[in-house]
């Protein structure tokens, strides 16, 4: 038994593990880039007033679920809970809205939220997200659930359902708030604790719980997109249509409002169909008021936001687990000891001229190096023997066929390349 162990919520990510995660990684931004996004890098610890002010006070996420505390300065801090307030946080405080009206980023890296460990979600768990600032198009937002289309299909997954979305002005939301007090009506004691006090303070919140008993009810209320106002109307219809034009399908959502109080207009999620109650793998939406809130100028924006570990639960489900590939291209192996030093010289050279490279440390014998060079899933090795060192050749040998060649090192460095 390990002396310290992890924390309950936090995982370990060993090889192959952590080369699978962070190939998926770099899958989905390389598609993030071909859409015009740049990263940018925020703090993991930020104040906790930052949070409290954009998410919302009655979001689970603040009430319950951020990791808070009091630094030394006496400062409340927090481990940021989620990407796109630091974003906004960071664009306001370097005043780039006020030189650059028009921009695309995307984030990377690790969150956390203290909540029960999930299927997929952990205490600390790991997301990317976009976030375009300075347009408020309804193209710009068909654009980006098309790019979480690509996403998906980047990765070949298929079996999810996209859920579209709009939670309205925050006219249309004042006006929806009313009717909804009213249609819930005597109906509240069927409510759990949290939403019975939500009724009063933020009753869209109804939408987002995930009690059995509230989700019921919820059904029966009346529809977000029933109280549109003709200019969210008219956002909602040219998004559908453009989605139309690109071949999206997608399912008009009526209270698709998200677990986060900033959003205004077009909500959506992408749910994966074979993950079960916590089986959204990527979602966003419009927040044009962020900026503006957070201490800039008025600014229209969009994102979103996918979780890697759903993600690879998707692949998962879906038999579509990226193969454990170690990445070592040449395995140097050495007959003897005394070629154990031009075996180790060749390793270093190897890598100089960019082939990921390796060699067997051990001292034992031939054939326990190749079982090495297999256990790594090399695709060559290249043998050293004293007649090999004494012609100045080296003997490569392919791991998948057992075909073997005996060749000047530059011949075989160029097999290797290819």
């Amino acid at each position: 038994m390990a002396k310290y162990t992890r924390l309950r919520g936090t995982t370990d990510f060993i090889p192959p593990q952590s080369e699978i995660l962070r190939s998926t990684e770099n899958k989905i931004t390389e598609t993030i880039k071909t859409f015009g996004f740049r990263e940018i890098i925020t703090p993991t610890l930020e104040r906790k007033a930052l949070f409290t002010r954009s998410i919302g006070e009655t979001t689970d996420i603040v009430e319950k679920e951020m990791f808070s505390f009091k630094d030394k300065g006496g400062r409340e801090v927090v481990l940021r809970p989620e990407g796109t307030a630091p974003v906004v946080r960071a664009y306001v405080e370097e005043g780039i809205y006020g030189r650059q009206k028009f921009v695309r980023y995307f984030y990377r890296g690790s969150f956390f939220r203290y909540e029960k460990p999930q299927a997929g979600r952990e205490r600390e768990f790991h997301q990317i997200g976009v976030e375009v600032l300075g347009c408020r198009s309804p193209y710009l937002d068909a654009e980006i659930i098309y790019l979480g289309v690509k996403i998906l299909e980047t990765l070949a997954i298929k079996d999810f359902t996209l859920e579209l979305g709009s939670v309205g002005c925050l006219q249309d939301r004042k006006a929806f708030v009313e009717k909804l007090k009213v249609s819930l009506g005597n109906r509240v004691d069927l409510l759990c604790k949290d939403c019975k006090r939500r009724t009063e303070q933020n009753p869209l919140r109804i939408f987002d719980c995930k009690v059995k008993e509230c989700r019921k009810l919820a059904e029966h209320l009346p529809s977000l997109l029933d109280n549109l106002c003709n200019d969210c109307k008219n956002h909602l219809h040219k998004v559908e249509n453009t989605l139309k034009e690109l071949h999206v399908r997608y399912h008009l959502h009526p209270h698709l409002v998200r677990g986060l109080d900033y959003y205004t207009g077009i909500t959506f999620e992408f749910q994966h169909n074979l993950l079960g109650a916590q089986n959204t793998i990527l979602a966003g939406g419009r927040y044009d008021n962020l900026v503006e809130e957070i201490g800039g100028a008025y600014t229209p924006a969009c994102g979103f936001a996918l979780g890697l570990e759903r993600i690879l639960l998707a692949l998962k489900e879906e038999g579509k687990t990226p193969a454990d590939r170690n990445g070592i291209q040449a395995f140097a192996c050495y007959v003897s000891e005394k070629e154990f030093l031009p075996a180790f010289c060749l390793t270093q050279e190897l890598r100089k001229r960019g082939i990921t490279s390796d060699l067997d440390y051990s001292g034992k014998n031939l054939k326990h190096q190749l079982k090495s060079a297999n256990r790594v899933k090399a695709k060559y090795s290249v043998i050293l023997g004293e007649d090999e060192i004494k012609e100045g050749k080296v003997l490569l040998k392919n791991m998948d066929t057992g075909e073997q060649k005996l060749l000047s090192k530059e011949e075989a460095i160029e097999i290797i390349k290819q």
